[in-house]
């Protein structure tokens, strides 16, 4: 299962160039920062596959060797979330946008929308893309109108927005917003 994962070990994680592993250092996950973290990619829990943003501002590849446990916590579980909300008889747990990003079906195609100031609901432990680590696992959307849009489409129950690594990648600056800071 991939994962957004938040560095939550209080130490800064070099990163390392996937073809040159251990040799070639392009970039640093600081303590507090977001990342996704392709499980799919290695799992051999020693070199860790990750998308990560870098110093110049631009999500890449790279490559985390032998991070500790705490330097990959899901950063959007249920205890890190602004509520709950009950649809269609089933829980999810929220989390606000900061910035307006793209809602997509699993396929990767482009759904919708979700404005700032507005939610997306998941559940308590949720998944990422597997093309996409840094696409967040969801099911619904509010709309600024305060209906919840299902964001099932393509044979899935779900789909993913973007957390917005591209405009930044620390707790607090991040488009999709959770309660990180109440547990530094």
């Amino acid at each position: 299962m991939n994962i957004v994962a938040i560095n939550m070990s209080n130490r800064a994680l070099p990163v390392y160039h996937p073809a040159y592993i251990g040799e070639k250092r392009i970039g640093t996950i600081l303590p507090h920062e977001l990342y996704g973290l392709n499980y799919l990619a290695g799992g051999d829990s020693v070199a860790f596959f990750i998308v990560f943003r870098d110093s110049s501002g631009y999500v890449r590849s790279g490559v985390l060797l032998e991070p500790p446990e705490s330097a990959r916590e899901n950063a959007y579980l249920a205890k890190y979330s602004y509520g709950t909300v009950t649809l269609n008889g089933k829980r999810y747990y929220t989390f606000k946008m900061t910035r307006s990003e793209n809602l997509y079906s699993v396929s990767g195609r482009k759904i919708g929308t979700v404005a700032a100031g507005q939610y997306v609901a998941t559940i308590a432990d949720p998944s990422s893309g597997d093309s996409n680590p840094h696409w967040l696992q969801v099911y619904y959307a509010r709309s600024t109108n305060g209906r919840w849009d299902s964001l099932a489409a393509d044979g899935a129950s779900y789909g993913f927005v973007n957390v917005g690594l591209e405009d930044g990648s620390m707790y607090n600056t991040i488009s999709c917003d959770g309660l990180w800071s109440k547990y530094f």
